[in-house]
């Protein structure tokens, strides 16, 4: 379920005291823990900035957000409500109905959304404004527009999380390695039906060893799961037991966000068979009531100043051509958008035991003939 946040749940109140008053904004006082806090007073342009009010609906770690929203607060004078939401729910707002008429009615329309790769975005294109950032020609290869409507702001990496209880194992190097019999009960991924990073392992899986056969992929993922992974619908770095899990399937930004925040933390390991990489977008919503500020954040989150920010402090890979990687990552590839659709189909039904190997394999086709 989405939640509206309050400011000290969300920036912490000494960010967002710095914030509120370089910015000069009202309303911007603390509210209790989880609690509804009050819709932001829309602001008067002060000094030349833009104010007004902006509602920001996120599926993004609260490093990624307090790396954004006080310094767009400052720099634009914009008052800014943030719903924190699962990727599954980013757009679950509007259902399949109006935007008033959908999901919670005590939640506040939104006028941008912001996480998770374009494919989680696929069937509600209509619901979205038109509107390319100008700084869209400074983006890396595969970081640009999709659609004129969604924005590529960060690229991420799916890695696997290595825990000391895996050093018993034999080494990790990739996602072979998870079915030795000392690893393959002690392994946890995040459903990729409603995680993001999820699906990145997911895509990176059936990408990676689909040069075996149409079937291959499909089949280790059965037999991962009848090993005793666990699917997890939360941040398998903050589930319950994660310590006796020796290997956990995440994603390069939270891993080295967890290195920042809650060290010690597992080791990262970029499986061999390749580490699929995936962007982190941002859209406005058609009909928002605060269009100009909703462009106002498109602009800013693809400007130079942000992008640098995000890499130095939210540790995320830049979606500029412009800005460097955060220090010590390998190279990577560029980002793709993943077939959710046709990969949550095979998935559903190796889940619920009814998919079927479609090729014969080489020794049946012998012994036929």
């Amino acid at each position: 379920m989405a939640r509206v946040l309050s400011r000290r749940t969300l920036l912490g109140s000494a960010a967002l005291g710095a914030a509120c008053a370089a910015a000069g904004l009202a309303g911007c006082s603390d509210g209790d823990d989880g609690a509804a806090s009050a819709d932001p007073a829309a602001t008067s342009p002060l000094a030349g900035k833009l104010g007004g009010k902006l509602v920001l609906r996120t599926s993004c770690s609260e490093t990624l957000v307090n790396a954004v929203v006080p310094a767009f607060m400052e720099e634009t004078g914009v008052a800014v409500r943030i719903v924190s939401c699962p990727d599954a729910e980013l757009l679950s707002w509007y259902g399949d109905g109006a935007a008033e008429s959908a999901g919670d009615p005590t939640e506040p329309a939104p006028d941008v959304v912001w996480g998770a790769d374009p494919s989680w975005y696929a069937g509600s294109e209509g619901r979205l404004e038109e509107y390319i950032s100008g700084e869209n020609g400074s983006m890396r290869e595969g970081c640009r527009s999709v659609g004129g409507r969604i924005t590529p702001v960060t690229r991420d990496v799916a890695v696997m999380a290595v825990g000391e209880s895996a050093a018993e194992g034999p080494e990790v190097t990739g996602y072979e390695t998870l079915l030795d019999e000392r690893v393959l009960g002690s392994v946890a991924m995040e459903d990729p039906s409603t995680s993001a990073r999820g699906l990145a392992h997911l895509a990176g899986i059936v990408s990676g060893l689909s040069t075996r056969g149409a079937d291959a992929p499909w089949e280790y993922v059965r037999e991962l799961l009848a090993g005793g992974a666990l699917v997890s619908a939360k941040d398998v770095l903050d589930a319950p037991g994660r310590e006796e899990r020796a290997v956990a399937l995440t994603s390069e930004q939270r891993l080295m966000q967890a290195h920042l925040l809650e060290p010690p933390a597992p080791e990262s390991v970029y499986p061999v068979e390749g580490a699929c990489v995936t962007c982190g977008c941002t859209a406005i919503v058609s009909g928002c009531a605060n269009l100009r500020q909703a462009r106002a954040w498109v602009d800013f989150v693809t400007g130079r100043a942000c992008q640098e920010r995000l890499a130095a402090e939210a540790l995320a890979r830049p979606a500029r051509s412009d800005v460097a990687e955060p220090e010590g990552l390998p190279d990577a590839d560029d980002p793709i958008v993943p077939d959710r659709a046709g990969l949550l189909v095979t998935w559903s039904r190796v889940l619920d035991g009814t998919w079927e190997p479609s090729e014969v394999a080489p020794e049946d086709a012998a012994n036929a003939q």
